[in-house]
């Protein structure tokens, strides 16, 4: 019996591991390690699509996961930049389906127009999503811990459901991204899948419906908002 229990654990072990690292699209499940590497093998404009503004270079809004990746972090990165003429950047997969073939971990992602937008400057704040149907919630992670907890007060005084994210998604490596501008320390957010989904009209985060927006959208762009005019 005790050998049977241990198998048991064992393979529940192995499955939560699985699932983890699915939902979280780590580095271990991505199909290409790095921007030239998906640039040969996908086409743009067909397959992904880049799109950036140029606002108040000072204060960087990426959502490198978008469109089909992790739906909803363009719409907020986007929105956001024009509420406070901030500039904005996003890598979007725009694939039928196997969106996530796309996905280039944070700390390998290296598209040179994305780079040189972080790298110049000062505030960067990058928008990703985490597989969870169930709960409405944001973890805030990154190396810009001042910002970071602003951001967090603010969410939270909206009314959102937010807390530090967990070390396997909590973006404080220095390779990552978000921490290559100019202080070499941003802030990265990981919106649970239920949170994405309310932001849009019918918990539908499809893309022909991501451009109606629901009131709790505003509201979450609005605190950020809040949080970055006080900094």
């Amino acid at each position: 019996m005790k050998k049977y229990n241990f198998i048991f654990m064992a393979l529940g072990l192995a499955i939560v591991i699985i699932t983890t690292l699915l939902a979280t699209g780590t580095n271990e499940n991505d199909k290409y390690k790095n921007f030239k590497e998906l640039r040969q093998n996908e086409r743009q404009d067909e397959d992904y699509s880049i799109s950036l503004e140029k606002g108040n270079p000072d204060i960087v809004l990426i959502a490198i996961h978008g469109g089909g990746i992790e739906p909803g972090t363009t719409e907020l990165a986007e929105h956001l930049s024009l509420a406070g003429e901030y500039s904005f950047y996003s890598f979007q997969g725009i694939k039928v389906t196997n969106n996530m073939d796309l996905h280039i971990t944070s700390t390998n992602f290296d598209e040179p127009k994305a780079l040189n937008m972080v790298s110049n400057s000062i505030y960067t704040l990058s928008f990703h999503g985490y597989g969870n149907e169930e709960k409405k919630h944001t973890y805030i992670g990154g190396l810009d811990e001042t910002l970071s907890n602003s951001i967090k007060k603010e969410l939270k005084n909206a009314g959102f459901s937010v807390s530090d994210a967990p070390k396997r998604i909590n973006g404080k490596t220095k390779e990552n991204i978000v921490n290559k501008n100019k202080q070499k320390k941003g802030v990265q957010f990981e919106i649970s899948t239920a949170q994405r989904k309310a932001f849009f009209e019918n918990d539908d985060f499809s893309s022909k419906n991501r451009e109606n927006q629901t009131e709790e959208f505003y509201n979450y762009i609005e605190a950020i908002q809040k949080a970055l005019s006080s900094n």
